[in-house]
């Protein structure tokens, strides 16, 4: 008798199924390789293609990357805004932008190409078989850049400021480029390398290397539209204190970025630990020591963080220009300074010259206004010019038409002129676009004309009521955008409009187009007379041509009066009066002897009609277009006028003037 589970019985445990022949699904099933490998086809051995092995880079790496592209934005859009901003007191506000955006994308570009070369470096250091992974050094680059980026930010004001010494050497042109190379270009540079750099690992697959270009080119120009985005809605700072910002923007983005990467290296000695034990315990006293000597250089990582600190204090407490208030390096030499504050148009001071015995009031580069301290009158005599408004003919408020007739006198003959009868009846109103010191305004005002002053800055109001006797009880004081002010008053509200807006080398070219002397018209009474000073160069016919025939679109009748004639190739302050009826003056000699002859406003208002630049040829030049909302020439048109205007600031006060604000 056969055993159980002998040969000749079958196990009833495991009872026998169907036996199967040539099985073509189960073969199917079963013969499918679980690799590519070489198939035949046709009798022929066809290699199958290599088998990818990328994967994307692990979450701390991706963090450590999204924060670099972040990061770098945000300052970028941030910086953008504060670089001109930065150099507008010792260059102005036009000369700081030329040539900046040209900067900016070649820093990027600069930067991008930095980064593709050391992302090559991180390939061929990995197949050469580092201790270190490609997510490793991609997050210790990026951490390193913005070590770099935060110490080198903070310490950019002290730069700046070395370099400034240099800007009577360096001139207008070079010297606000070759201040930015050490200001804000290099931030610029560190962002290009970073995006690019963190791009390059995310779209890392060398059977497709098309995608890693085109992923990096998209990264770029996203990082672009998220500056441009930034700069028009960011929050403006003061300009060093806005520099210190973004380093210590910066230095914190290092700071999270190292701890992510840390993070990543211990994960990464973990795998290996897993994949080969063998190898760690074979080399346990050589691992541990490496083990050691990486704790501790990972605890050196954060010396960059601590030096970025020591620099931005030192920044901090040795930069006047990171505080507000006066400094005791506001007085070099004969200059004396009274007042000093930082606001929405830049720096603003008010100084004394004591060797010329003036004070003036200084916005950025340029000089807004000021007054003789021994007689009071105004350093600029076209603010004098204004005065005008009130002195043309067949108008109520000419002083000559105020002159009663005597009784018991032959006839025609009139009252003299005295200073009360070129004071107003009270029932005239001006509107002054533009502050400055406050001479118009104050002129006006002793007219017993009613003043409404709109005025940006603060900062200049403050200081005109403070240092130069400003009224304080004028009609009304509107801290505003002007453009937004003349939008929004009410029609045939004013007799006179004085629009004095020019500073810093250029004038804002919103209110110089023809919507906003449609406004201006349209607030102006039926028989009002507007005062615009524009400063410019009279022989510039596209210029002044444009200019002309923009305010003649909306008023009848246009004479422009410049302070200065003698060479017509030379920027000056130029008065254009405008008016629905004629505007003949009447500046008597009668009344510029009640005025004061000797005086500096009788000597310009007796000179004014001697230096008319007609303008009458291009007011009628229907030919001519006027300068629109949509089509604005003006900031490229006044670049050769804000080269002089710099000139001229240079040659009216010294260096150390202006190196000191």
């Amino acid at each position: 008798m056969k055993q159980k589970g002998g040969k000749g019985y079958a196990d009833k445990s495991k009872p026998a199924g169907p036996r199967v022949v040539n099985d073509k699904s189960n073969a199917k099933a079963n013969d499918k390789p679980k690799s590519a490998g070489p198939q035949v086809v046709n009798n022929k051995l066809k290699p199958a293609g290599p088998r990818s092995t990328v994967r994307g880079p692990p979450v701390p790496v991706l963090v450590s990357i999204l924060i670099g592209f972040i990061s770098t934005s945000i300052m970028a859009s941030s910086l953008i805004r504060l670089g001109p901003q930065y150099l507008e007191p010792i260059y102005g506000n036009v000369l700081p932008n030329l040539g900046f955006f040209h900067g900016v994308v070649i820093s990027l570009v600069l930067g991008g190409i930095l980064g593709s070369i050391y992302w090559q470096r991180i390939l061929a250091a990995c197949e050469a078989g580092g201790p270190l992974t490609m997510d490793t050094k991609t997050g210790r680059a990026i951490a390193a850049a913005f070590d770099i980026v935060a110490s080198l930010t903070a310490l950019a004001p002290l730069r700046a400021t070395y370099m400034f010494k240099w800007s009577d050497a360096l001139g207008p042109m070079w010297g606000p480029l070759l201040t930015q190379s050490t200001l804000t270009f290099p931030v610029f540079v560190a962002g290009g390398f970073v995006v690019t750099l963190g791009a390059s690992r995310v779209s890392y697959n060398p059977q497709a290397p098309g995608r890693q270009a085109a992923t990096t080119a998209a990264c770029l120009g996203a990082m672009a539209i998220c500056i441009w985005v930034g700069q028009q809605t960011a929050p403006g700072h003061s300009s060093c204190r806005g520099v210190l910002v973004n380093a210590t923007y910066a230095a914190l983005s290092g700071v999270m970025v190292k701890l992510l990467t840390g993070h990543q290296e211990d994960v990464d000695a973990a795998v290996a630990l897993e994949k080969n034990p063998a190898e760690h315990v074979d080399n346990a006293p050589e691992k541990q020591l490496v083990q050691l000597r990486e704790r501790q250089l990972r605890k050196l990582r954060f010396v960059p963080t601590v030096a970025f600190v020591f620099c931005a204090l030192t920044t901090l407490l040795t930069d006047s220009a990171c505080s507000s208030g006066l400094v005791a390096r506001g007085n070099v030499d004969e200059f004396k300074m009274v007042y000093r504050n930082e606001s929405v148009t830049g720096w603003v001071s008010v100084t004394d010259d004591t060797k010329r015995n003036l004070r003036m009031m200084r916005s950025g580069h340029s000089l807004i206004g000021g007054r003789w301290t021994s007689t009071g009158d105004s350093i600029f005599g076209v603010f004098y010019y204004a005065d005008a408004v009130r002195m043309i003919k067949g108008r109520e408020s000419n002083p000559a038409s105020n002159r009663r007739m005597v009784e018991d006198q032959p006839e025609g003959w009139t009252q003299p002129l005295t200073r009360r009868s070129m004071r107003g009846s009270g029932s005239e109103r001006a509107l002054q676009i533009g502050l400055g010191v406050g001479v118009s305004a104050r002129s006006l005002h002793s007219m017993n004309v009613r003043v409404d002053v709109v005025e940006i800055d603060a900062a200049v109001y403050e200081a005109a009521i403070e240092h130069f006797k400003l009224p304080k009880r004028l009609n009304a004081v509107y801290l505003t955008d002007g453009r937004q002010f003349i939008d929004e008053a009410a029609t045939s509200t004013y007799d006179y409009i004085v629009h004095d807006v020019f500073t810093g080398g250029s004038v804002p070219a919103s209110l110089f187009s023809q919507s906003a002397v449609q406004q201006l018209q349209r607030i102006l009474k039926h028989d009002g007379v507007l005062a615009m000073n524009y400063v410019g160069i009279p022989n510039d016919k596209r210029t002044m041509g444009h200019v002309a025939r923009t305010i003649g679109t909306s008023f009848a009748y246009v004479r422009c009066f410049a302070e200065i004639l003698e060479d017509r190739d030379t920027m000056t302050n130029m008065m254009f009066f405008a008016s629905a009826k004629p505007l003949e003056f009447d500046i008597s000699d009668d009344l510029l002897h009640i005025i004061g002859k000797h005086t500096i406003r009788g000597r310009v208002l007796g000179g004014m009609l001697s230096n008319e630049v007609d303008v009458s040829g291009f007011v009628e030049n229907t030919d001519l277009s006027p300068i629109t909302d949509s089509w604005n020439p003006l900031p490229q048109w006044q670049v050769s006028t804000a080269i002089q205007h710099w000139h001229a600031m240079r040659g009216m006060v010294s260096t150390s003037y202006w190196l000191n604000y």
